[in-house]
């Protein structure tokens, strides 16, 4: 066997192992021999940069290193302002709690950052690790963030996870913070 046609081989198996593990999409281009830089992410020339340092966690799907905002990829977390319900019906501000909980998964840890892509206005958005764990991924199976299935089915199976044990969010009453922009954008239309 040719040293060419055994690299393909190699390829091909680790983009199925890597689809099978549920990688995100746009780490599959790396596997593939992209290198960092090759990728494009949905705006033209947005290469995969990684960022590390400490992280300051702005939202609960939203951090800052070293001042550099990055959107958490494939996720929604509450908005600002939006309230849910306990399980007894109190109403709790579901922000500052999920914005609390990302901001003790990175409390005085070094966060990895790799940057995949930049939206129509400028936002970085990308997959973010404390010690090699996925904090989007956290943050859904945990309960405190949505995954935002138009974006990512990478995240659905921790969702179905954290609803079928009403952990976080789901142990009461909360809309899905992009029904929740949609209908504050209505009712301020009337």
């Amino acid at each position: 066997m040719t040293s060419r046609r055994c690299s393909d081989r190699i390829a091909v198996a680790t983009l199925t192992l890597m689809l099978a593990l549920g990688v995100p999409a746009y780490a599959l281009g790396q596997a593939a021999g992209q290198g960092a830089g090759k990728t494009k992410g949905k705006v033209a020339g947005t290469p995969n940069v990684e960022l590390k340092g400490k992280a300051i966690a702005m939202e609960g799907d939203l951090l800052s290193i070293d001042g550099t905002p990055i959107r958490l990829m494939g996720i929604d977390a509450p908005d600002p302002g939006q309230k849910c319900r306990n399980r007894y019906g109190h109403e709790l501000d579901c922000f500052k709690i999920a914005t609390a909980v990302l901001a003790a998964m990175v409390k005085d840890e070094e966060v990895t950052c790799t940057v995949a892509e930049k939206d129509r206005t400028g936002e970085k958005k990308g997959e973010c690790r404390v010690r090699n764990v996925d904090l989007g991924a956290m943050m859904v199976s945990r309960g405190w963030a949505f995954h935002y299935a138009s974006l990512s089915a990478v995240y659905q199976k921790g969702e179905a996870y954290a609803q079928s044990k009403r952990m976080g969010l789901w142990a009461g009453q909360v809309e899905k913070p992009w029904q929740w922009r949609s209908r504050q954008l209505r009712e301020k239309a009337h």
